[in-house]
């Protein structure tokens, strides 16, 4: 199940930036982040285009990514007792993906620009999840 979710949230991001036309000079803010057993992590990206992967496993988990950009793309994947994630986008296109599995799972997805896309796939006793998507 969990190459799944990866698979597809992968598939996803790629099909987004193919589908944005021919390639032009821009920057690009691209990180991974992979925590085991780590503090929280929180990730402010500003470029033109800003991708970001997150992956998380053990104990409690939280993850905070905010990008303002033309083009914006998060994957957050958490695995973990208590799983926390929030997500700020604001640009023209943008896509945030999270998997949480754990006994607690929250989200949070704010997006506001012409095209947003907010997957939210939890696995756990108790979970929460609100997205919040806005185009002009």
């Amino acid at each position: 199940m969990n190459k799944h979710l990866l698979v597809v949230a992968t598939a996803i991001l790629l099909s987004c930036f193919a589908a944005n036309g021919p390639a032009r000079a821009q920057s690009a803010d691209i990180k991974t982040i992979v925590s085991v057993n780590g503090p929280p992590v929180v990730l402010n990206q500003s470029s033109s285009t800003n991708l970001a992967g997150v992956f998380m496993v053990g104990g409690n988990t939280s993850a905070t990514v905010t990008q303002n950009g033309s083009n914006n793309a998060v994957g957050i994947l958490q695995f973990g007792g208590v799983t926390s994630a929030s997500v700020g986008q604001t640009g023209m296109t943008n896509f945030a993906f999270v998997g949480q599995t754990g006994q607690s799972a929250t989200s949070v997805v704010s997006q506001l620009g012409s095209m947003n896309t907010g997957a939210i796939a939890q696995f756990g006793m108790i979970n929460s999840s609100t997205v919040g998507q806005h185009s002009p």
